[in-house]
């Protein structure tokens, strides 16, 4: 019977001291686990689990503060990143069309000589180099005398007696 006694003795101490057990974190500190447990604090304790609190708080404030910047600043620097990898890989905006380029397609002084009001007619040259531009764009492989034709063609039905 002493026996039994002397184990439920020990049992009840060991568990005792299981419970006042602190851990290797929390040796030294107030720091309270909930909410509510300074509620439960009297006196200066009271106090100091309070201000442990609210320091910790603010100490998790500013680390949400930091994480947020350094995400806003990586967001940053991606976008920076991919704007820079665009303009690099855009591609440049084509050169505007200009008479010399006209004057430059072999058989220039030929068709010239056909269309006398390029050069004279401020209004069909203009548009004629306007076109030129959409026409080398819409048919990169028209080429020569064949392209001098297509412009010529479409000035003649732009700029018609009957249409002006």
């Amino acid at each position: 019977m002493k026996a039994v006694a002397s184990i439920i003795l020990l049992s009840f101490t060991g568990s005792a001291l299981a419970q006042e057990s602190v851990s290797a974190e929390q040796l030294g500190s107030r720091a309270p686990r909930d909410a509510s447990s300074c509620n439960s604090i009297y006196g200066d304790g009271r106090q100091m689990c309070l201000a442990d609190r609210y320091h910790m708080q603010q100490d998790q404030s500013a680390r949400d503060e930091q994480s947020f910047l350094q995400r806003a600043q990586a967001e940053n620097q991606q976008l920076n990143s991919a704007l820079l990898v665009r303009e690099l890989t855009a591609p440049a905006p084509a050169a505007p069309f200009t008479s010399a380029d006209i004057a430059a397609v072999p058989g220039y002084a030929a068709w010239q000589a056909e269309n006398r009001w390029y050069g004279a007619d401020r209004a069909r040259t203009e548009y004629a180099v306007l076109y030129a531009k959409e026409l080398h764009q819409q048919q990169p492989v028209l080429a020569g005398r064949a392209f001098l034709n297509a412009l010529s063609a479409r000035v003649k039905e732009v700029f018609t007696p009957g249409k002006r």
